[in-house]
């Protein structure tokens, strides 16, 4: 898939054993365009990204259009095989393996993905690791998963995630649990590899200042149902739901609500 291509979600619905998890949810990553996707914690916004990558199990009924430039897609498929995109995830930790050095994790996969040498796979992995941050890319692959920090790790992660050259990467709470110096710089490696002329970015997070800093527009996810959406400055000056209206109060605060405090929130416009 080719950076200029639209990813385009219709309806989306997920339900599991009779309930319904996710309704009717709408969106359009444009070529480039840095999109957040932002809700509360059980707003179904990973469920989404699953449902998007093709991994939600078949006990899941899934309902919706897919579309990548304009080509219909299946929701389930083998892992790994969605065509044109590429996740990173909160959990970095997981995704590398603690007892591998990482230049014998990332040279196998780029080489792969690139169809190219080993040889040519490492000025490659180098020229990635540079390209999210990393002032010494030898050190990094020499190093263990456990020799770095998390803020590294997640940067790690984001490099072999844009070796696929996808035209879609999606970030699911990528800055969650990392401290604000940790925060910054995958923000800033993240700037770095999508926006206009590259990747497009679908970033999940239930931080609307991380948002805020990072992505052009916003669409805000509560209890499994899109309740408002727009242009990040727009959200910010006049959001419509007091959802919404709640993560702002907050984000101008500079604190993250906790855990459940805005599940009792009405949905819908501000009167």
């Amino acid at each position: 898939m080719s950076s200029d291509a639209e990813v385009e979600v219709s309806d989306l619905a997920v339900a599991v054993a009779g309930r319904s998890l996710l309704h009717d949810v709408s969106l359009r990553v444009r070529p480039g365009q840095r999109l957040a996707l932002l809700g509360a914690s059980g707003s179904g916004k990973s469920l989404t990204v699953l449902a998007l990558l093709g991994l939600l199990g078949r006990h899941f009924e899934v309902k919706g259009s897919l579309k990548v430039a304009g080509r219909e897609l299946p929701w389930r498929q083998a892992p790994g095989r969605r065509p044109g995109m590429a996740a990173v995830f909160q959990d970095s930790q997981a995704a590398l393996n603690p007892v591998v050095r990482l230049d014998r994790q990332l040279l196998p996969v780029v080489a792969r993905r690139r169809q190219v040498a080993t040889t040519a796979a490492a000025k490659i992995v180098r020229d990635l690791l540079e390209q999210v941050g990393f002032e010494d890319p030898t050190r990094v692959l020499s190093s263990y998963p456990s020799q770095l920090s998390g803020g590294q790790r997640q940067r790690v992660c984001l490099a072999l995630a844009m070796a696929a050259s996808p035209g879609l990467l999606i970030a699911d709470e990528p800055t969650t649990a990392l401290d604000m110096i940790s925060q910054h710089q995958v923000v800033q490696a993240l700037r770095g590899c999508t926006g206009e002329g590259r990747s497009g970015l679908l970033f999940i997070t239930h931080d609307l200042a991380v948002a805020a800093d990072l992505c052009d527009d916003v669409v805000v996810l509560q209890h499994g149902r899109i309740v408002e959406t727009g242009p990040v400055e727009q959200i910010l000056r006049a959001p419509q739901a007091p959802f919404t209206a709640s993560l702002v109060a907050a984000a101008r605060a500079g604190v993250l609500p906790a855990a459940g405090a805005l599940d009792a929130v009405p949905m819908g416009a501000v009167s």
